[in-house]
C-alpha cells in the first residue's frame, strides 16, 4: 500500500512558473485551488513506481460549452462576460472538485486533483477498485452539472498492477495521460461535429496494460486499451 507523502500546498505567485518543485510543496492554481500542473506532473511521476505496484486509476474531465457559455453570459449579467464568467465557472469546478475528494477520496490510499491550467480538471488515485473509481467520477461529474455554470465530461483509465522502473516512470505517465486525454478529445470533436456538446459523458476506457505497446510518430509507447468503452 501506498499513502500519500505529506506535502505542504503553496499558491503560485503572479507570473510563477516553477521548474522544479520543492521539496515537500505542491504549487497550487490560484484560480481553482487544485493542484497546479508542473507539480501535479512532477510528484505523480516521483510516486508513480510506487503506485502501479496495485492499480493506478486516472480522469481528466473539461467542461462542456464554456467558450459559448461566456459568449452568451453577457445577455443576462453583462458585468461577467467573457474570462470573467470563465473564471468564475472554473473557481467553482474547482471548489466543487476539492470538496468531492474530502468526501469520496478521504480514506484512498492515494488521491490528488489538478488542473493543467486551463478548463480541464485531472484526478489520480490508489487504493481502491476500477468500479469503485468509475462510480466516484460519476458523482463528480454529478456534482458539477447541478451545481456549476457549465457540466465537465471525463474520461478515465486504469493501470494494471505492473512494475515501472524509476527511470521509465515520466514515459508511463505520458503514455497513461495521452491515452485519456485522447478519448477525451475524441468524444469532445464527435459531440462537435454533430452539432453540439457534452453534457457530462463520463468514458472508461476500462484497465489498460503497458505490456502491448507500439512506439507512435514522436517515439512515445501507448498501452492498448482492454475493455471499457462509453
Amino acid at each position: 500500500m501506498v499513502t500519500n507523502q505529506g506535502y505542504r500546498t503553496m499558491y503560485l505567485r503572479s507570473g510563477e512558473t516553477p521548474v522544479g518543485v520543492e521539496e515537500g510543496v505542491l504549487y497550487c492554481d490560484p484560480l481553482t485551488s487544485l493542484i497546479a500542473y508542473p507539480s501535479f506532473e512532477q510528484y505523480l511521476i516521483a510516486m508513480l513506481p510506487a503506485l502501479v505496484a496495485e492499480e493506478m486509476h486516472i480522469a481528466i474531465g473539461d467542461v462542456d460549452g464554456l467558450r459559448e457559455y461566456v459568449s452568451e453570459r453577457r445577455a443576462s449579467d453583462p458585468d461577467t462576460f467573457g474570462h470573467l464568467a470563465g473564471n468564475a465557472c472554473m473557481r467553482t469546478v474547482g471548489e466543487l472538485t476539492s470538496n468531492w475528494a474530502a468526501k469520496h477520496l478521504k480514506d484512498v490510499v492515494f488521491h490528488i486533483c489538478g488542473t493543467f491550467g486551463g478548463d480541464e480538471v485531472i484526478v489520480a488515485a490508489g487504493g481502491l477498485s476500477h468500479d469503485a473509481f468509475v462510480d466516484k467520477v460519476h458523482c463528480l461529474c454529478r456534482d458539477i452539472k447541478v451545481s456549476s455554470p457549465r457540466p465537465c465530461s471525463f474520461a478515465l483509465a486504469t493501470l494494471e498492477s505492473c512494475t515501472v522502473p524509476r527511470q521509465e516512470a515520466r514515459n508511463a505517465y505520458r503514455a497513461l495521460v495521452s491515452l485519456v486525454d485522447a478519448r477525451l478529445f475524441s468524444m469532445k470533436e464527435d459531440a462537435r461535429l454533430a452539432g453540439g456538446h457534452l453534457e457530462g459523458a463520463v468514458a472508461d476506457l476500462g484497465t489498460v496494460s503497458l505490456s502491448d505497446r507500439g512506439p507512435n510518430q514522436d517515439g512515445i509507447e501507448y498501452p492498448a486499451t482492454i475493455g471499457g468503452g462509453w
